[in-house]
């Protein structure tokens, strides 16, 4: 009799640790990490192009203020 249950709370214990690693997995998985723009439009346009489209971005986003 208290060997069943040593093995059924054996068996909770292994469960809830795999539980906590598929949660702490998922959870590292799905964090957001920062971009930088500036480094993927470079591969697109030339530095003096891009310095000109953000200094237009920032005179059209903060125009009203």
């Amino acid at each position: 009799m208290e060997y069943k249950l040593i093995k059924k709370l054996d068996n909770i214990e292994s469960e809830i640790s795999s539980i906590k690693t598929l949660i702490l997995s998922n959870y590292n998985y799905k964090m957001k990490k920062p971009v930088s723009f500036r480094g993927i439009a470079k591969t697109k346009l030339s530095e003096k192009e891009l310095d000109k489209s953000i200094e237009e971005s920032e005179k059209s986003l903060f125009k009203g203020i």
